[in-house]
């Protein structure tokens, strides 16, 4: 019996899946740069071909890995946006959601993926401005500037790249203990809120 096209595109994602799975463990193993395709091929029970023919290279693992992974962040941050908020709890949320996902992926893949994030050999369709976190957050702040809680030229767009180009990069360098990294973070945010409001709030704490 003849398999539907149906049938064999569910087969096609449930073996990219398994795939990405694979990579995604030898890549926080070992980095981009040392991970083997050929453990990763075995461990998906696939070959070495059938890897290549889902990532052409070790990049559109990652830029896979991104794009879960912001539409997840972004929902979460939605979910927070529907309570009430300022713009500061804004801002510490996104520090929580991110040191969730450094967590999550573990440094070394953390790292690897933030070069990415951030590289110029991105493709366009996926610059990181254009993802939905970067969107909300931008619109957070025009609405905070709206409401004449911000100086009157405070650029929501560049503004909302500074906070998040800022963030990753102090994540991917700072290696110190726990505490002296919140505290590190508690200055950066502070430090992003002043050079934007017009009268000072008082800041959360960084957990």
């Amino acid at each position: 019996m003849q398999e539907s096209p149906t049938g064999r595109e569910a087969q096609r994602r449930r073996t990219r899946a398994r795939v990405l799975g694979a990579a995604i463990e030898e890549f926080q193993r070992a980095g981009a740069n040392g991970a083997d395709i050929n453990a990763i091929a075995e461990a998906a029970g696939v070959s070495r071909s059938t890897f290549y023919f889902h990532f052409p290279t070790k990049e559109h693992v990652l830029i896979e890995l991104i794009r879960g992974e912001e539409d997840r962040l972004a929902e979460e941050l939605s979910r927070f946006l529907d309570a009430p908020h300022d713009l500061s709890a804004v801002l510490y949320e996104i520090v929580r959601l991110v040191l969730a996902l450094e967590e999550r992926w573990g440094l070394t893949l953390f790292r690897d993926t933030t070069s990415l994030y951030f590289s110029p050999t991105l493709p366009q369709e996926e610059n990181w401005i254009q993802h939905p976190s970067f969107v909300l957050l931008a619109a957070e702040i025009e609405r905070a500037r709206h409401r004449g809680e911000l100086y009157d030229d405070v650029d929501a767009y560049h503004s909302a790249a500074f906070f998040l180009v800022g963030l990753y990069a102090l994540l991917t360098t700072n290696r110190e203990s726990n505490a002296e990294r919140r505290e590190v973070l508690r200055k950066f945010v502070r430090s992003s809120l002043r050079s934007m409001q017009r009268v000072p709030m008082p800041a959360d704490e960084v957990t």
